[in-house]
């Protein structure tokens, strides 16, 4: 049997995961086809070629962000419940982002089968939570590969695992996300590299939203920000900064998951 996996992951939590899925899949004689989503502008058809499909998202405020949104509108409906897995990646326990793109592709006729939420390592420590020590990212990084052994042994088996999330908490989450977003222009101007910026272009290279530019000998971070933090943590000399102090990089573990251009 064989599976399309499709993700968005701005720091490398979710392609991380994605990874380790394929992995976990490959030792039963499964293929997996991974493809990134903020690079395909292909036919979305080609999901019929598989027999499951795979959704794949990090967490921004509760729920999925716009750039998955939008993909999984996109997807096409189906008369044959094709199988499939909801995963998502944040730095809590649980989300509503899974539920959230569960609900949208059970009305197009696929057959949701695993619904998850993985803890990973907390790439916004700065802002929300406490920065994760070396044992934290150790145990994140171990209880996560347990819970995805454990969730592809169960769909392999046909058994259906659903992490739900109640219709309240969606409808909060949703909320907390429309607030989220609309505060993004101002909370990207947060985003500033300092004056010893080498000008090397990786972080305009590799931005999703095309939001940096080099002008006056440095980056510069524009407004249209989704805030995945990704230039943060790709920065060769750590000179990307959050209200001018330096971010540890916690995700070193993760972010070379990424294919950095």
């Amino acid at each position: 049997m064989k599976g399309t996996l499709f993700y968005f992951s701005g720091t490398g939590n979710t392609k991380w995961v994605a990874d380790r899925i394929k992995c976990e899949f490959e030792k039963s004689g499964h293929y997996i086809d991974i493809l990134n989503i903020e690079n395909f502008d292909g036919d979305l058809k080609r999901i019929f070629n598989y027999d499951y499909l795979i959704i794949g998202t990090p967490i921004y405020a509760e729920m999925q962000p716009k750039i998955v949104d939008d993909f999984v509108k996109k997807i096409p409906k189906t008369d044959n419940e094709t199988k499939v897995i909801v995963y998502s990646t944040q730095g809590g326990h649980t989300s509503c982002g899974s539920e959230s793109i569960s609900r949208a592709l059970s009305k197009k006729g696929y057959k949701v089968l695993i619904q998850e939420n993985i803890k990973m390592i907390n790439n916004y420590y700065f802002a929300v939570g406490k920065k994760p020590i070396k044992e934290d990212i150790e145990s994140i990084l171990d209880e996560a590969e347990q819970k995805i052994e454990k969730l592809v042994n169960s769909f392999i088996q046909g058994k259906r695992s659903i992490n739900n999330i109640s219709s309240l908490r969606l409808l909060l989450g949703k909320a907390a996300s429309k607030g989220f977003k609309k505060i993004l222009p101002k909370l990207s101007k947060n985003i500033i590299a300092s004056k010893e910026c080498t000008k090397c272009g990786l972080c305009v290279r590799n931005c999703p939203k095309g939001n940096i530019t080099v002008e006056n000998d440095r980056a510069v971070f524009h407004s249209n920000c989704m805030l995945c933090l990704r230039c943060i943590y790709i920065c060769p000399n750590n000179l990307v900064n959050y209200k001018n102090k330096k971010i540890y990089n916690v995700v070193k573990p993760v972010i070379n998951n990424l294919d950095i251009k």
